[in-house]
């Protein structure tokens, strides 16, 4: 009876400490903030944290201050929904944290569905500030999409030199988004998640800056995608007409183009998921209809992804 005893005790302790983890309350800290700094929606989690934590909460809803206390270990975490995805995918760390309390869920209008953000590389290589903007651009997107549901899996580069390959910045041809070894790179890790998420809505999505974007008075945006891939020419197009919507002057109907570039085609064929691909380069006129024209503004390109993939998703699950 005893050993019995023992084993149910031990296999106790085991279930709650796999679904759970410490957390020490800070100065200021109550229930809901802490929960939130941990990714957590207290409106969901609150009844969970006080049935985990009654013996050290004090007057139904206080904390002891340097106490520590259970937190749900819970997959829907924004520490779990957003996540940079490194060289070894077995290490992906979490896009936000110090934030996070400042961050609340939205909706879940994208549950279920699956992003990669990935950034366009040899056109800013030389530029240290576009390369941030591209990069705060990316996590901006990632935060909205990751509000809303979605789970947004940020892509990084290789740390090593690449070879620059550089398009003409026109309609129809486009910038190689990496070179061929990155493209490999990208290839393995995207199909290693995508596994991970089969039978979920799935986009991966380029952001591709040209050298010539940074301090330039207004971005000129043409979208790509795979010729053979129906679902992204579809989120293309829905891309599209967003934004004309936002554009600042009238362009061609249609900007959405099809890979040309040998190694984006090599992305487009070996990846799982759909393919697109926003490339953009800056102007200080605006004499041309053959790209769309747009402020060049974090927040509008931000507003516009994001819409892109809500829409897409919105319609897609209205098909179904």
């Amino acid at each position: 009876m005893r050993l019995m005893l023992v084993t149910l005790f031990l296999g106790t302790c085991f279930f709650v400490s796999a679904q759970t983890i410490k957390v020490k309350a800070e100065q200021g800290d109550g229930i809901f903030s802490l929960l939130r700094k941990q990714g957590l929606d207290p409106s969901k989690y609150y009844a969970e944290f006080v049935e985990l934590n009654e013996a050290n909460i004090k007057n139904g809803s206080q904390l002891y201050l340097g106490k520590e206390y259970l937190i749900p270990d819970a997959p829907d975490s924004f520490k779990k929904m957003a996540l940079n995805v490194t060289e070894d995918v077995k290490k992906d760390l979490p896009i936000f944290d110090e934030e996070l309390a400042k961050i609340s869920p939205k909706s879940d209008k994208l549950h279920e569905a699956v992003l990669y953000l990935l950034p366009g590389i040899n056109g800013i290589k030389e530029s240290t500030q576009l390369e941030n903007t591209r990069n705060q651009i990316m996590r901006n997107v990632a935060k909205e999409l990751m509000v809303h549901g979605a789970r947004v899996y940020l892509v990084e580069e290789l740390e090593e030199e690449s070879e620059i390959l550089l398009g003409e910045s026109n309609l129809g041809v486009e910038n190689a988004i990496a070179d061929r070894k990155q493209m490999q790179h990208f290839v393995g890790t995207i199909n290693t998640h995508y596994l991970q998420n089969v039978g979920k809505y799935q986009r991966v999505v380029v952001l591709n800056f040209n050298e010539n974007a940074e301090s330039s008075k207004y971005y000129e945006v043409s979208i790509f995608h795979h010729g053979k891939s129906p679902e992204g020419e579809r989120f293309a197009q829905t891309l599209q007409g967003i934004f004309t919507k936002n554009s600042i002057r009238k362009s061609k109907e249609n900007t959405v183009e099809i890979f040309e570039n040998s190694n984006n085609l090599y992305l487009a064929k070996n990846v799982l998921p759909p393919v697109t691909m926003i490339d953009i380069y800056g102007t200080d006129k605006t004499n041309t209809t053959e790209r769309i024209s747009i402020s060049p503004r974090e927040k509008l390109l931000t507003n516009i992804i994001t819409n892109g993939v809500l829409t897409d998703f919105a319609n897609l699950s209205i098909e179904e």
